[in-house]
Parts: structure tokens; C-alpha cells; sequence
């Protein structure tokens, strides 16, 4: 079969969100030819995974795009801190911290920091690295449908979801980074030990005018808001006008998302908030369940090239985007 591929590469990748961007990115600086793969029609839009750590920076800086991430992130430049509050009109509530690295501590070991950048902002700056570099060959709405390993490589059949064609692709490796439930992880029999799901949200976009004035100067990460009948958290997107709330879902009860309708949404973020009349347009909403898994094992195949690698995630994410999962 492998003497008949359509493409010969030195590394597929399966799955073009961050793990699989990062991947490409990585490659690509050290000019290793490889083709990435993506179900998708293009990089995430909804506004999530926005904590980027002080190893993950240096990494990026490494690779070149320090300032381009820096850049996306700059409306957030100015938010650290995590505050928890019954409501948000008056002074009420407690700074659970203000800063993440106070006194400047990690500075004196690092030339970069933590960087508050969004999903849907921070893969663009990847995907853009990544192209720019030259080696890779990045194809977006192509899936892998089925791949089967021999005693020298990889060979994967890939559909262009645009046209429906199939063609097939040769590998020395292949890395598995298709999110935490990973086709072909669990295709390849890893499994995953931990206390597994830890608790469920409906993540929802939504714009509002007024609640920048609720706001105010309180410059947060992410607020708290801890009302008996209306709690979750609340995120700013730009500070202004643009909005993230984590509504708590209890699957577990049977409670399903058709339940969480726009007019429960609504008066589900007003009372939290603590503001009855506040303007609430909701834009979008995702699932999302947080869990706490470890893969037993990162990689299969006892051929130096015929090494298969699983990426874990530690977050469940099914956000819906009209008929389509992203």
C-alpha cells in the first residue's frame, strides 16, 4: 500500500489546534518537512484555553512569535488578578489574588512572562508562524479517516472534506494531537488513568455595553461571581463590550444543553451579575468539561520510524458552532 501513497512526508500531523500548531511550529523552525491535518475549516473562534505559561512563552519565543502573541493579547495586556464576589455592582467581594507573579519574581529567571492570550487569538499567531517557516504543508478541512502502521512507517488515508476526495499519506511518525478524545489514541488502545471529570460549564460569548461601567477599573483574569441561584464566572474578551460567562451544567442530573436557552442565559448572567436590566446578547455557547486524566503511555510502535505519539489534553471541550463541533 505505502508504494502507491499519494504524499511522502517525514511527520504527519493529525489536528491543527494548538497541540498540532505548536507541533508544526516546532518542525518547521528546525526545517523538517511535515504535512498537519485539520477536520476544521480554520483556526478556533470561540475564545478559550487563554493561559499561556512562563515555559509555553519561552518556547514561543524561541520560536519567533513572542511579539506577534504579545500583540494579539494586548487588550488584555493590563488584566492579572482573579476576583470572587456575590455581585459586581458596589465594592463587594475579595481578591482572591491580584497578580500572578508578584514582586516580579519570575522575571529575574526568565526574559519572558505569562501571557493572557485566547485560543481563537493565539492560534492565527501559530498558524501564521508556522507557514512562514516553509516546510509544512497545512491543510485545513482534511480529515484522517483510518491509518495502519508496517515494519518501516505510516501510512494514513486523508479526505478533503471541501471536495470529498481521498488520497493517501506516508509517514516515518505520526503524532496524534486530535484533542482529549483523540480517535487515535484511543485507536491505538492508550488509555488514561485519573479521577476523570471533574465538573461541566456551558461557556457562553455574549456582548454587552453597560457591564463595562459595572465593571469598572477591576482588571481581571476572571471574576467569581458566587450567587446562591446564579453563580459562574465571568471573563472579559476586550474589556469593554465582549464577554465570556461560565454557566455550571449538571449532566450527571440528565440536565442536557437544549436547556440552556438564550432567555435562561440571559437571566442567568443579569442575576449573577447582579443587574437585572443589563444588556445581554448572547453570541455563541460551548460545553466544556474540565477532567483530570493521564495517558498511560505517549507512544506506540518499537520501530524508530514507526513511532505513533498520543497528545492529552486535560479539558473535554465540545463547543458547537451551528451543526458543527469545534
Amino acid at each position: 500500500m505505502h508504494q502507491e501513497a499519494d504524499h511522502r512526508v517525514p511527520v504527519l500531523i493529525v489536528g491543527g489546534s494548538l497541540v498540532g500548531l505548536s507541533t508544526s511550529l516546532f518542525l518547521g523552525r528546525l526545517g523538517v518537512p511535515h504535512m498537519l491535518v485539520e477536520r476544521h475549516s480554520g483556526t478556533s473562534i470561540h475564545p478559550r484555553g487563554r493561559g499561556n505559561n512562563v515555559r509555553t512563552m519561552e518556547l514561543y519565543r524561541v520560536a519567533g512569535i513572542e511579539p506577534a502573541i504579545k500583540t494579539a493579547a494586548s487588550l488584555l495586556a493590563d488584566n492579572h488578578g482573579i476576583l470572587q464576589t456575590p455581585t459586581l455592582v458596589g465594592d463587594a467581594g475579595e481578591w482572591l489574588f491580584k497578580h500572578i507573579d508578584p514582586g516580579g519574581g519570575i522575571s529575574k529567571f526568565s526574559p519572558t512572562g505569562w501571557c493572557l492570550c485566547s485560543q481563537n487569538d493565539l492560534e492565527p499567531v501559530l498558524l501564521e508562524g508556522a507557514r512562514a517557516l516553509g516546510p509544512g504543508d497545512l491543510r485545513y478541512s482534511h480529515e484522517m479517516e483510518s491509518f495502519e502502521q508496517d515494519g518501516e512507517a505510516v501510512t494514513a488515508v486523508v479526505r478533503d472534506r471541501t471536495t470529498d476526495e481521498r488520497y493517501t499519506v506516508r509517514a516515518d511518525y505520526l503524532v496524534a494531537a486530535d484533542g482529549p478524545r483523540s480517535p487515535v489514541r484511543q485507536a491505538l488502545g492508550i488509555g488514561q488513568t485519573g479521577p476523570g471529570d471533574l465538573f461541566a460549564n456551558v461557556s457562553v460569548t455574549f456582548r454587552s455595553k453597560l457591564l463595562g461601567d459595572v465593571v469598572g477599573d477591576r482588571r481581571f483574569i476572571c471574576c467569581y461571581l458566587t450567587h446562591p441561584d446564579a453563580d459562574g464566572a465571568l471573563l472579559p474578551v476586550d474589556n469593554k463590550e465582549n464577554w465570556v460567562f461560565h454557566a455550571p451544567w449538571h449532566p450527571e442530573r440528565g440536565e442536557t444543553l437544549e436547556e440552556f436557552t438564550e432567555e435562561r442565559l440571559q437571566r442567568h448572567i443579569r442575576r449573577a451579575v447582579g443587574v437585572p436590566d443589563l444588556d445581554v446578547e448572547i453570541t455563541g455557547r460551548a460545553s466544556w468539561r474540565a477532567a483530570e486524566r493521564v495517558a498511560d503511555r505517549y507512544a506506540v510502535g518499537e520501530h524508530p520510524h514507526c513511532l505513533w505519539r498520543a497528545a492529552l489534553g486535560h479539558c473535554d471541550v465540545d463547543v458547537r458552532v451551528g451543526a458543527e463541533e469545534r
